[in-house]
């Protein structure tokens, strides 16, 4: 390149920009419009489109319970928690939750424009949700609670959720003496259920919303007084924490737990005196009168320890319901014969195994399997009606079976159908003989259905009606005995286990009680 050619700094220095005229305007003219329509578009576009394109403000609910669904005319639009958007004008809002009453709301919502993207509008609606009782609401949310406490441990896979501490929470709007009395109840039954710390927490952070609400220091005082009560009311206590939580959390709590064990290893199971036997139909029950049963259970840690039940006057039917029995059943109730599987998993009481192997020609004396725990309810509710006056026909409490199973407990594989002697499935009642009360098969054969929901704890519990009512809703229920499937050695008098109520299984059957009104 020439000298002459190259641009130095003197050029650029005295280089000019001049821009034409548009349109015959000069650009001392358009140039300033330029910026300025600029301006305006984007103080429109900040502070004016906004509104424009989605008019309206966002409701924000204050209330009690926590995230209840809102309603705006008529149309679900979310819930009170994450709030909801509403159009300019008048609306009805209906704010509801499941077991509260609904609250109806009329509001009017402004139709603000400038600077919403800065200051959205916003509309505070206040609410009060009234329970219809305490126990509807804190009922189905311990049901959840049992099922996830039955679930294992958490892990980094997933976790549980604090349904329970939740519900309680959400009754904020009741006195505190109304939440007080549901304290004790939900404590004991959430306690008898945690089979980990997390459950744990759930259920002591749900006791503490009910029994001190606001964090009353006398709540807390009168709470942990229900506590120690409930604790001491067994010394197996000591048993359910020491699996629950770890010993550097509580030192000493194997220790106990281990000596509740050598307590259980030392005692007989008991059972109360025999009265005369009584017929329903075509099975007979060997009766027991009111007393105590002391029996050895295993926990899910596998600790053994000594458990006492009262009994009402009872009594056991002496074999299980067989086929035969079954069938005059499914003769006489047609909704629960097995071409009808379909409508009993749409109720929520069976699963896709039930009666799947059943055959109406085998009619004969081998225990009926394959029924859901509501099917065996049905068939005690059934058999009621031929029970004589003053008894009704229902599956058997834990105690009521662990009492009439006292003499076998001792030697379970005296007269049980196990795997040596069935390889195939259940032998027909009675093939082993009978113990001297006159039970056949009370251990092996098949697992029995009981009434009670399983829970691992058992010995902590509330004598309230509260507390009753909250067991009554565990959807996993116990069940005892052991099958023909399982080796001798595996099954004991302590030995139970769960299994949900809608579960139908060829190693699961029943046998009722009959027991005094």
């Amino acid at each position: 390149m020439k000298e002459s050619e190259k641009i130095t700094e003197q050029d650029i220095a005295q280089a000019k920009v001049k821009l034409k005229s548009m349109l015959g305007i000069s650009p001392r003219i358009y140039v300033p419009a330029i910026y300025i329509f600029i301006i305006i578009a984007l103080v429109f576009f900040i502070l004016i489109n906004p509104a424009l394109n989605n008019p309206g403000a966002q409701l924000v609910f204050k209330g009690a319970p926590e995230a209840a669904a809102v309603y705006v005319d008529g149309a679900y639009q979310g819930n009170s928690l994450d709030g909801v958007h509403a159009t300019p004008g008048k609306h009805q809002l209906q704010i509801q939750k499941a077991g509260f009453s609904t609250q109806t709301l009329d509001i009017a919502v402004p139709n603000r424009v400038f600077a919403t993207i800065l200051f959205p509008p916003k509309v505070r609606v206040p609410y009060k949700l009234m329970p219809d009782s305490a126990l509807a609401v804190i009922t189905p949310a311990f049901s959840n609670f049992a099922t996830w406490s039955l679930t294992g441990r958490p892990s980094a896979m997933y976790q549980i959720p604090m349904a329970l501490s939740e519900s309680a929470r959400d009754l904020s709007a009741l006195s505190p003496s109304e939440r007080a009395d549901l304290a004790t109840p939900v404590l004991a039954a959430s306690v008898s259920m945690a089979e980990n710390s997390s459950s744990l927490r759930d259920a002591i952070y749900s006791a503490s919303a009910l029994g001190a609400p606001g964090a009353s220091p006398l709540g807390y005082i009168a709470l942990a007084r229900s506590a120690a009560a409930l604790l001491a009311h067994s010394k197996n206590s000591s048993v359910a924490l020491s699996e629950i939580v770890s010993e550097k959390e509580f030192p000493g709590m194997k220790d106990a737990a281990a000596s509740a064990a050598r307590q259980a290893a030392s005692l007989s199971p008991s059972h109360p005196p025999r009265s005369g036997g009584i017929s329903v139909g075509p099975l007979s029950f060997v009766m027991f009168a009111p007393g105590s049963i002391t029996s050895v259970l295993t926990t899910p840690g596998g600790t053994q320890v000594p458990y006492m039940a009262t009994t009402p006057e009872f009594g056991l039917a002496s074999t299980e319901v067989t086929r035969a029995e079954f069938n005059r059943f499914l003769a006489q109730n047609l909704e629960w014969k097995p071409e009808n599987r379909a409508a009993l998993i749409a109720k929520g009481l069976a699963d896709n195994a039930y009666l799947s192997n059943y055959d109406a020609a085998k009619s004969d004396t081998v225990p009926i399997t394959g029924v859901s725990w509501f099917a065996a309810k049905a068939y005690c509710d059934w058999l009621s009606a031929q029970a004589p006056a003053g008894y009704e026909v229902l599956l058997p409490t834990e105690a009521m079976w662990q009492a009439a199973s006292a003499e076998d407990a001792k030697n379970p594989t005296a007269h049980g159908v196990f795997s040596a002697r069935a390889q195939s499935g259940p032998l027909a009642v009675g093939s082993a003989g009978r113990d001297n009360l006159g039970f056949a098969d009370l251990y092996g054969n098949v697992w029995e259905w009981t009434s009670d929901g399983f829970r691992p704890y058992p010995w902590i519990q509330d004598n309230s009606s509260a507390f009753a009512e909250l067991a009554a809703t565990i959807g996993s229920k116990t069940v005892l005995g052991g099958s023909w499937a399982n080796k001798p050695n595996a099954i004991s008098g302590g030995i139970r286990g769960p299994v949900p109520a809608t579960h139908a299984s060829e190693f699961l059957g029943f046998r009722p009680a009959l027991v005094k009104k």
